[in-house]
């Protein structure tokens, strides 16, 4: 039996000419593999829409695990509460608002947020806060190791910028997240560091014009190898 390759891709943040083509021309997965996604899938970039869709077709022939990020949070919050809509106004909710059609002139008045099937919404409230294998956990943000139920604290894990590896948690395993942007040079440095135990895969992606940035990032758990794509929006 062929081994299951395991991928984990880092925050996608609507570049969806990025996303496909390291899915599709590098990373080329068969049915019996698995990604992971740290979340983070939209927002800024000028494809969210296309991101989800492709998301979902995927899914249709490989396993797709996406887990929870800050953003597609606010995105499902922002429904229902004005001081969330606020918080993604200005967090990039107006690129992800025009990859539905919605007018240009409308993204900032709440109701637009109701032009998106809810279709989405429906995928999107099935992510979970964290997936885990035997070898890892993966989160959008991290965890905090003073929460009274760490893998149940939403705030921590999809905002935090610690770094913290709470032992009782991890067991041994490597905890993999994004969240916040950093240079493919730490990212390379942090993997073949052995006593690392956490490892953030936030290439930041949509920032392509910021030095040491700009890049989608997948490792490929099983042989512990990096594949960075620069963005090709």
């Amino acid at each position: 039996m062929a081994e299951r390759r395991r991928f984990v891709i880092g925050d996608i943040h609507g570049c969806i000419r990025t996303f496909k083509f390291l899915v599709e021309e590098v990373l080329r997965p068969g049915r019996a593999d698995i990604l992971f996604l740290l979340g983070d899938t939209i927002d800024r970039g000028p494809g969210s829409k296309a991101v989800i869709d492709y998301i979902l077709e995927i899914s249709g022939s490989l396993t797709v695990r996406p887990v929870m990020g800050n953003h597609e949070f606010m995105m499902l919050r922002s429904l229902e509460d004005e001081d969330f809509f606020l918080r993604w106004i200005l967090n990039g909710c107006a690129q992800t608002l025009i990859s539905f059609g919605i007018d240009p002139s409308r993204v900032h008045d709440r109701n637009s947020v109701s032009l998106i099937p809810p279709a989405y919404f429906d995928f999107i409230r099935k992510w979970p806060l964290y997936e885990e294998t035997e070898d890892s956990l993966f989160v959008h943000a991290g965890i905090d190791a003073c929460s009274k139920d760490p893998l149940h604290d939403a705030g921590t894990l999809l905002w935090t910028r610690n770094e913290d590896a709470p032992e009782d948690i991890l067991k041994g395993r490597k905890l993999i997240h994004g969240h916040t942007p950093v240079p493919l040079s730490i990212i390379r440095e942090r993997l073949l560091d052995p006593e690392a135990r956490v490892l953030n895969l936030d290439g930041g992606c949509v920032y392509k014009n910021y030095p040491g940035l700009g890049h989608l990032v997948a490792l490929d758990l099983n042989r512990k190898k990096l594949y960075p794509v620069r963005n090709r929006e």
